[in-house]
């Protein structure tokens, strides 16, 4: 089990901008940093180059060479704080900590298992390359620059006590000797600048997120962030129109009902009982109109067997016939199946009210760590994602789905020439996943036969109104086809409440 410290994916509020201006680069302090990190790489360079090629060599040898690679490791992630300390102090530049995993063990255990976490991370082996790369280059500079220095020490010792000099037929007068003193100071100095500039280059590259990129990472975070707060509200709006327009007046005409069987009672009992009985199927209507509602928001049988179950029923109950090709080797996050069985269900109601299509087809399957969820159909096409106001009539279901996906991290893709039918792609990122249960892969429909959910957006069934196909209620329920083939014919029947069939 880990735990993150900080989980941008997640959605989770970023910290507040830093205000104090930008740092400023100290040149001096990073040629410097320069010449001492050319000394290092004479010193720390090579033993951490020798403890690493020992440790794995000795690892064959009944593990021996992780008593090396430990101790090592262990001294790469100091390094590379030390490495983030200078980039920030003397490059000036502002240095994104990445996300640490920590272990939730305790003990020696946890520690190895959290030391295991950070080996196991992409920005450990980047500043571990950018300390080695960084010392490797400051050796060349440093050398460079200390070659040149002693070239023009001696140039200047020379003149100052010969006045000129001859090596071998090469006469070096005064002025020459002049000039190699100073082109050795220059090219000293100017070794120290490039490599000054390239040790930023370095350490923006391996241990710096750019500004750009951190923008766009805010900018992506607000999007998903109101695509989730947009698909919220349209579902309240949704489940309080719903109560609103079709369980509020069934209650409010079975209460008069029974006043009215209960002023009968004792003047006409026959009328009373017709009454009461008329009251009890509206009762037992009203509980139908609640369940769907439930069931809309997030359908029991997602839960209890899964994603591929949960289309099965979908599929069955369509007034279309609809093609169900499911490819998912195991149960996926709960987020992941709510927001593919949303889709699904969004278009196949799209597609029974508005496209004249005479069958759809529905594709879901893994693709690594994404989840391919298509649905086609061989309708009149031409559709499109309006965005009006929430409370509007304009906004169709395709925005609402264009929310919840991007609120889920996914992109969503609709391609609706006129006339040429309506393909919509949905790819959603594939969350923690659970092994499927023994004999969960093949679900039984008969038990996922649940009324149809109301799906939110334009296209969805008027509220209070019965499933399309579905029986009326108390009526008995012919058995469902089994999810386990590839290819679902439609079936225009559920299975009957058992509360409904209370009396």
């Amino acid at each position: 089990m880990t735990s993150y410290e900080t989980s941008l994916a997640a959605g989770e509020p970023m910290p507040p901008p830093d205000p104090s201006p930008p740092r400023r680069p100290h040149p001096v302090a990073a040629g410097a940093s320069v010449i001492v990190w050319a000394a290092l790489a004479w010193t720390w360079g090579i033993a951490s180059v020798t403890l690493l090629t020992t440790g794995i060599a000795s690892v064959p040898a009944l593990g021996v060479g992780m008593l090396v690679l430990i101790p090592w490791l262990l001294l790469m992630r100091l390094a590379a704080a030390v490495e983030r300390r200078r980039a920030d102090a003397v490059h000036g530049l502002r240095v994104t900590v990445p996300p640490r995993r920590r272990s939730e063990r305790t003990g020696l255990l946890g520690a190895l298992h959290g030391l295991w976490l950070d080996v196991s991370s992409l920005p450990y082996w980047a500043a571990t390359l950018h300390h080695h790369i960084a010392m490797l280059c400051a050796m060349m500079f440093g050398t460079l620059s200390l070659a040149a220095l002693w070239a023009s020490w001696t140039a200047a010792d020379i003149l100052v006590r010969a006045g000129d000099a001859t090596l071998g037929r090469l006469h070096l007068t005064p002025s020459l000797l002049g000039i190699l003193c100073g082109a050795g100071l220059l090219v000293a100095f100017g070794a120290i600048a490039l490599g000054t500039v390239l040790d930023r280059m370095l350490a923006r590259a391996f241990l710096s997120h750019s500004e750009q990129e951190l923008k766009e990472q805010v900018t992506e975070l607000t999007q998903r962030r109101q695509g989730a707060v947009d698909a919220a509200e349209q579902e309240r709006l949704r489940i309080e129109r719903d109560l609103h327009d079709g369980v509020q007046p069934r209650l409010v005409a079975l209460a008069m009902t029974l006043g009215i069987a209960k002023s009968k009672i004792a003047s006409d009992p026959e009328t009373a009982t017709a009454l009461v009985d008329e009251a009890h199927r509206e009762a037992k209507g009203v509980i139908t109109d609640l369940r769907q509602l439930a069931r809309g928001i997030h359908p029991a049988v997602l839960t209890d067997r899964g994603l591929d179950a949960a289309l099965s029923a979908l599929a069955a109950r369509s007034p279309i016939p609809v093609d169900l090709h499911t490819d998912l080797p195991m149960r996926l996050g709960r987020e992941t199946e709510g927001v593919a069985y949303f889709v699904v269900s969004e278009a196949l109601t799209n597609i029974a009210k508005h496209s004249g299509a005479s069958r759809a087809t529905v594709r879901v399957r893994q693709q690594g760590s994404s989840l391919d969820v298509t649905i086609s159909d061989d309708g009149r096409g031409g559709a499109g994602v309006h965005r009006g106001g929430l409370a509007s009539g304009q906004r169709t279901g395709l925005a609402g789905l264009t929310d919840r996906v991007r609120a889920a991290g996914g992109t969503l893709e609709l391609h609706s020439p006129p006339g040429g039918g309506t393909r919509l792609q949905a790819l959603l990122p594939v969350s923690a996943q659970i092994a499927a249960a023994p004999g969960a892969a093949a679900p039984d429909a008969s038990a996922a036969g649940a009324p149809a959910p109301e799906a939110s957006g334009a296209g969805a069934p008027a509220p209070g109104a019965p499933a399309p196909g579905a029986p009326a209620p108390g009526a008995p329920a012919p058995s469902a086809p089994s999810p386990a083939a590839s290819d679902r014919s439609p079936a225009t029947t559920a299975p009957a409440d058992s509360m409904e069939d209370a009396r």
